[in-house]
């Protein structure tokens, strides 16, 4: 499939060269078998896939996108030609770096060669892990698995591929008693099937009996911890959009000349990193072709660098970082359908960790976030966001004291990562409204403001 891919991509220029333009090819192949749990019943799914051909032309310095499909590839190169004319003109140019010597690609043969059997079984793993207390209906979830493959190729003579695999595996498990219903949630998700199916579904019933007796929480500015879902969920819709090269050059961003200055907490360090050996969007190169790399973005709490896709860079005069990303907005993975654009690929946090259960008991008034619903409705320039908690617990004097019962926390999260301390629970973590990535543990912060119902 590999030299399946680079011919096309190959091809596709070669075409765009002799119509007398520039010219890029990214070339996208994506295999997919989901099987799903409703009911307490494992069902096969589906399997599907999808490959296509993005084609990016440069013609009079303006720039044009179109997609086809490898059979009609002529047809996508003029309807990108074509585009140039709606476009402004700029010094755009493609790039010629082919320094491929960062990690490549996360491949694991064992799901690679999975078929749909092997994916029931293990969704019965993760049923029959939920249904340790007989209360337990393990009412929804699933798990999907399969390869993702993509090739660049531009006239300059980039000509790379690289191909990976993935699986993930979520539940919900509910539990009624005495007229109260509760649910709990968990999931894993990785490159590698390296993670335990039937834990998935032991921990989502064990929250969910965690979250029977939910009361209110009283308005006030507390500390918070949030699990490594909710605060990921809230940063890359707040913190990394605003590191974005893009953003900083149309003022758009709270880091607009701040670049030298501290912006995190000391010993905080926030990266995004291409070749992370744990990342969820690992390659060799980012979308258009540039060798991924790391970008270490805050270091020690100072903010040091944005980050650019090829053209954003050229637009401000620096060096692209390999964050492209075929990313259309809202959406959890990329599409040869739309123009690259910048994205955080792995977000990373290091610094002084210590267990989340030493951060409970030095917090004498708080709460315990596990996930927010409403992230993607943040205010991207300001860093200004207000969510509901979706799963949590009151800590009253070093402890986890009740469920919570709805309830909302808001802030500015820039300014919140000035008083942050890190937890040493890492997680690969998603976004199911983007395709950013993460690897980062439970944060505490200080002085939230938390609403009551």
């Amino acid at each position: 499939m590999q030299s399946e891919l680079l011919a096309v991509a190959k091809k596709a220029v070669d075409a765009g060269i002799a119509m007398g333009v520039q010219c890029e090819a990214f070339v996208q192949k994506t295999r997919h078998t989901s099987i799903t749990v409703e009911g307490g019943n494992v069902t096969f799914g589906s399997m599907d896939g999808d490959y296509g051909v993005g084609i990016r032309a440069i013609k009079d310095r303006r720039v044009g996108y179109a997609y086809c499909s490898n059979e009609t590839l002529d047809y996508g190169i003029k309807q990108a030609i074509a585009a140039t004319k709606f476009s402004k003109p700029g010094d755009y140019a493609f790039h010629d770096d082919t320094d491929y010597s960062g990690e490549r690609s996360l491949f694991d043969n064992r799901v690679a060669s999975m078929v749909p059997e092997d994916g029931i079984s293990l969704t019965r793993d993760m049923v029959e892990g939920a249904s340790y207390d007989e209360r337990a209906l393990p009412s929804r979830g699933g798990i999907g698995f399969g390869t993702i493959a993509m090739a660049v190729a531009n006239s300059r003579g980039v000509a790379v591929i690289d191909e990976g695999t993935f699986i993930n595996g979520t539940i919900m498990s509910i539990i009624k008693e005495n007229g109260m219903v509760a649910n709990g949630d968990d999931y894993e998700m990785s490159r590698f099937l390296d993670f335990n199916f039937e834990r998935i579904g032991h921990t989502a019933t064990e929250r969910a009996a965690s979250q029977l007796g939910q009361k209110g929480i009283e308005t006030a500015t507390m500390a918070v911890i949030m699990r490594p879902s909710a605060a990921f969920d809230i940063l890359c819709n707040t913190v990394a959009p605003a590191l974005y090269g893009s953003a900083v050059k149309k003022n758009e961003s709270v880091y607009v000349n701040r670049i030298g200055q501290q912006v995190a907490a000391r010993g905080l360090t926030l990266m995004d990193d291409g070749t992370f050996n744990k990342g969820l969007n690992t390659f060799a190169m980012d979308e258009e072709g540039y060798p991924s790399r790391k970008n270490v973005l805050i270091e020690d709490g100072v903010l040091k660098m944005f980050l650019y896709d090829e053209f954003s860079a050229i637009e401000s005069g620096v060096a692209p970082t390999g964050s492209a990303m075929h990313s259309d907005r809202l959406e959890a993975s990329t599409t040869y359908k739309v123009p690259p654009t910048t994205g955080a690929r792995n977000i990373i946090l290091r610094g002084e960790t210590m267990s989340e259960e030493e951060m409970i008991k030095n917090i004498k008034n708080g709460v315990l976030v596990l996930d927010v619903l409403g992230a993607h409705t943040s205010n991207r320039a300001s860093g200004d966001f207000s969510v509901a908690i979706y799963a949590g617990y009151a800590i009253k004097d070093g402890e986890l004291a009740y469920p919570l019962k709805g309830g909302m926390i808001g802030g500015n999260m820039p300014n919140m990562l000035m008083d942050a301390a890190l937890a040493d629970n890492y997680k690969a973590v998603g976004s199911g409204l983007s395709p950013a990535t993460g690897y980062i543990p439970s944060i505490k912060f200080e002085n939230v403001h938390v609403s009551g119902e």
